[in-house]
């Protein structure tokens, strides 16, 4: 009950500022973290390594991206939607980093079209995207 009050409070702090600080990014992602990690059923150590670049092809890493991406609400019809990603981007970046990361995702975009597979068409978006631009990425 408590993850739930957590997104509502995030979703209404969202309709009330224009970006979030990248404070509240890594906050808001621990709390997707916490409702993501065991639904997935990913270790830490196999998810750690995302934010220095160790994508680790397991089916598990690749569900936990795919279920960050859909509470970020880049997934619409269990498809990687662009609009959507760089909606969110525009409401929730910072401006510092806000054209860089649509930078990343615009270069990425067709990336998913290789994949029918919702975990794997997440997984190596993410994966290019950090290839793109590490100094920005941040995944929880």
């Amino acid at each position: 009950m408590s993850i739930l009050i957590a997104v509502v409070k995030f979703l209404l702090a969202l309709t009330l500022c224009d970006a979030m600080t990248m404070k509240q990014i890594k906050s808001t992602g621990k709390m997707m973290r916490k409702t993501c990690q065991p639904k997935i059923n990913v270790a830490d150590e196999k998810i750690d390594p995302l934010n220095e670049g160790v994508f680790i092809e397991e089916k598990e890493v690749m569900c936990y991206i795919a279920c960050i991406m859909k509470m970020a609400n880049a997934v619409k019809n269990n498809k990687l939607n662009y609009e959507a990603a760089m909606k969110q981007a525009d409401i929730l970046f910072p401006e510092e980093i806000k054209q860089p990361a649509k930078d990343a995702i615009t270069a990425c975009r067709k990336v998913a079209d290789s994949y029918k597979d919702i975990c794997e068409a997440s997984f190596f978006v993410t994966k290019c995207i950090y290839n793109h631009n590490p100094a920005i990425f941040y995944f929880p």
